[in-house]
């Protein structure tokens, strides 16, 4: 049994697998925060499946990019559970779990997250027979440039994300670049736990202690701190002794 958690945006998803067999989802995007829904809909999930924390062989969390406070709330959820249970954890990319929304295309797949201020995180993928490919690793980009940068290839392309907001007045009419089905363009744990099984068969397991989102770029809030200690950061003056912890044993 494996649960797989995905809080990157405003949807709150979680999903319990047996083997190669979906047992249940729970993907809701109903205005409720992270912290008020997920641990309530993993234990109807795994009531309403008949599963037991115990028979869980171990967790899949989504670790980002995407919303920093989401990641935080799935992410500190997951490494809980493992701890507590015992059991592995692993991390797999947001846009990564995204693609495998879509089962099977011979277009190109751009996964896009919102990013705020006009910009998404974006990742390209493409299927090769039937494994899915990832031909350009995440990156940050003004959603206007990604646009010409597409349209440039002159191939045709899918759109999965939340990203596509800021995407779809951009493209209108465009013959190559197309919006996935709206019930494909949210992130769902479902999909998650298909792209970890590449993580799962590698034995790549996190630490609870030492897993971390992956942000890709700083937040808001550390970017105007920055700029409102801008100066007090340029005339900060190295250290000439440095303090380290000093561990004694008994």
């Amino acid at each position: 049994m494996w649960l797989a958690i995905e809080t990157s945006s405003l949807v709150s998803s979680v999903a319990v697998m047996k083997e190669e067999h979906l047992l249940g989802e729970i993907t809701m995007q109903a205005g409720l925060t992270h912290s008020e829904q997920l641990v309530p809909h993993i234990d109807a999930l795994l009531t309403m499946a008949q599963v037991n924390k115990r028979d869980l062989k171990g967790i899949v969390v989504t670790k980002g990019p995407g919303s920093f406070t989401g990641l935080r709330i799935g992410m500190g959820t997951a490494k809980a559970m493992a701890y507590a249970l015992q059991i592995p954890l692993y991390g797999v990319s947001t846009l990564d779990g995204l693609a495998h929304n879509i089962p099977y295309t011979t277009h190109q797949i751009c996964t896009v997250v919102d990013a705020q201020k006009k910009h998404v995180y974006a990742a390209l993928y493409t299927y090769d027979r039937s494994t899915l490919v990832s031909i350009e690793a995440p990156f940050v980009i003004e959603a206007s440039h990604l646009v010409e940068r597409l349209e440039a290839q002159g191939k045709e392309i899918i759109f999965v994300g939340d990203g596509i907001k800021r995407i779809a007045p951009l493209v209108k009419a465009h013959p190559l670049l197309y919006m996935a089905n709206p019930i494909y363009q949210i992130p769902k744990a479902g999909s998650l736990l298909v792209a970890a099984r590449s993580e799962i068969a590698a034995g790549n397991i996190e630490s609870p202690m030492d897993m971390v989102p992956q942000y890709i770029r700083r937040s808001e809030a550390e970017v105007l701190w920055e700029e409102k200690h801008k100066d007090e950061l340029d005339n900060l003056v190295e250290p000439t002794v440095t303090v380290v912890d000093t561990v004694y044993k008994l």
